[in-house]
């Protein structure tokens, strides 16, 4: 962008005849603020041009002619930035019964969310609708997707379509291999056994696709990223990896989820956290930076869970969009059964002590991705990555660097830098248009004037609508969404 930017453009429409007819609408925005995701940097009052979905010129000066097949957009005192990814979800089922496609993408879109990694569903689900919103005939962000998790299994428990069974190293290679035509991503679960992990690393390496996931709970956190995990969702195992007595601890925990035993493996994991070691902390951020190793925290799924003893959740004016289903599935009396008040207490000690553990890997250099894990419950699809980067910015990040965990590393991580991320020549067409900047508050993110996908302007009247016909539909019992419980 820097090269255009030192250059005067001149933009000009002619209206030859026969020619103009075949041409495909130009969106220009004029005398916009963008900001820089690589440096953290704005460039003021800029002309950007978008064509067929990309950025085809951006400088300081435009001369536009005016011409139907041009829709320009005087942005004066607005601020662009790219679309925002949330780099963990699950839109066709997984952990979370699946919504409804009109109601769960359009929020995503509404929100300035033009992109999501789904990390886990119905993976033929999952290839229907993003074939249907590539084509045009479902509002919705792009998607990345990884398709089933792979997981040890025990057995004589239930079968899952969600989960491939992965007990033994042969099992892990071939999971890969079935996985690596149909799916972005491979991810693993809390469950796999040592060697079966091992064993879908080195084939995830092989074939070239990327391993993410959890951290399996036979596995350790400077191992799995030596193993080339690519990501590490919750920041899971990384608190156990920081402790002095991290080998005890983990063989405990091995043993209590063995048995069964959620009390015994609570009280360690709380034991885990009592003997964090600073300086262990800091030999395993500088390998996790060196290794490129990148964490997805999801604070807002942690700091959701912490809260499902706050009976004023159902009061959150964003549960209207959230379908009637899922809002019986989210009862805070419901989601307590089974639980205890220690239980409650644990995770709130973690969710408070992830935001210290995220700041202190930032500063270790670690590589952050934004992430929501929505939607779980009170984790709203498109509305929770916002509070995602107001918390990133509570656990130290400046209000640039939360940004970029949304833009600019969700494209280096995916290898897409030359489509997503940053706002430059060549790239897609996929930003939002705040009202008001977000490098002095990221709270602004929220303040969304319009969204533009694929190189098309939803204005925020536009946006306004969808909102509303999304609240009309979730509000709905829907027949197709309990059939598919």
């Amino acid at each position: 962008m820097r090269a255009s930017v030192a250059a005067f453009l001149f933009v000009v429409v002619v209206a030859l005849n026969g020619w103009c007819q075949h041409q495909p609408e130009r969106l220009i925005l004029t005398n916009v603020n963008v900001v820089d995701t690589r440096t953290g940097h704005m460039d003021r009052k800029l002309t950007v041009v978008i064509k067929d979905g990309h950025i085809t010129a951006i400088a300081k000066v435009g001369l536009i002619q005016e011409d139907r097949k041009v829709h320009v957009i005087n942005a004066t005192g607005k601020y662009l930035i790219p679309g925002l990814w949330d780099m963990h979800v699950h839109s066709a089922g997984g952990p979370a019964a699946a919504w409804d496609e009109n109601i769960i993408y359009p929020l995503y879109v509404a929100n300035g969310v033009t992109g999501v990694r789904d990390m886990g569903g119905d993976l033929k689900l999952l290839e229907e609708r993003r074939k249907r919103i590539d084509a045009g005939q479902l509002l919705g962000p792009r998607m990345v997707i990884v398709g089933p998790f792979l997981d040890g299994r025990k057995e004589g428990e239930k079968p899952d379509p969600t989960i491939i069974a992965v007990n033994t190293p042969a099992e892990g290679r071939k999971a890969v291999d079935d996985l690596k035509p149909r799916v972005d991503f491979v991810k693993v679960l809390s469950s796999v056994p040592h060697d079966a992990y091992l064993a879908v690393a080195d084939e995830a390496v092989r074939q070239h696709i990327r391993l993410v996931g959890h951290v399996p709970e036979s596995v350790s956190v400077a191992e799995a990223s030596a193993a080339g995990q690519r990501s590490i969702e919750h920041l899971s195992g990384v608190m156990l990896a920081c402790s002095s007595r991290e080998g005890e601890i983990r063989q405990g925990r091995l043993d209590a989820l063995a048995k069964k035993d959620f009390a015994t493996y609570s009280a360690l994991t709380t034991q885990a956290f009592q003997t964090y070691d600073p300086d262990k902390a800091k030999r395993l951020f500088t390998e996790l930076a060196n290794n490129n190793t990148y964490q997805t925290p999801t604070l807002v799924w942690w700091q959701a869970s912490a809260k499902i003893d706050d009976p004023s959740l159902t009061s959150d004016s964003r549960m209207k969009y959230v379908p009637q289903l899922a809002r019986e599935q989210w009862d805070p009396a419901s989601l307590q059964k089974g639980t205890t008040p220690n239980a409650i207490a644990t995770l709130k000690m973690i969710s408070s002590r992830y935001l210290e553990l995220a700041h202190a890997m930032h500063r270790a250099g670690v590589p952050f991705l934004a992430g929501t894990d929505g939607p779980d419950p009170y984790v709203f699809p498109g509305f929770s990555l916002h509070d995602e980067l107001e918390l990133l910015v509570k656990a130290g990040f400046t209000d640039a660097e939360a940004l970029q965990a949304a833009t600019f590393y969700p494209a280096l991580f995916m290898a897409k830098a030359d489509q997503y991320g940053v706002i430059d020549i060549g790239r897609v067409a996929d930003m939002v248009l705040l009202d008001a900047n977000p490098l002095e508050d990221i709270r602004n993110t929220r303040k969304i004037a319009a969204v533009i996908v694929r190189g098309k302007y939803h204005s925020r009247e536009d946006l306004n609508n969808v909102l509303t016909k999304v609240a009309e539909a979730a509000g709905k019992k829907s027949e197709a969404l309990a059939s598919a419980q």
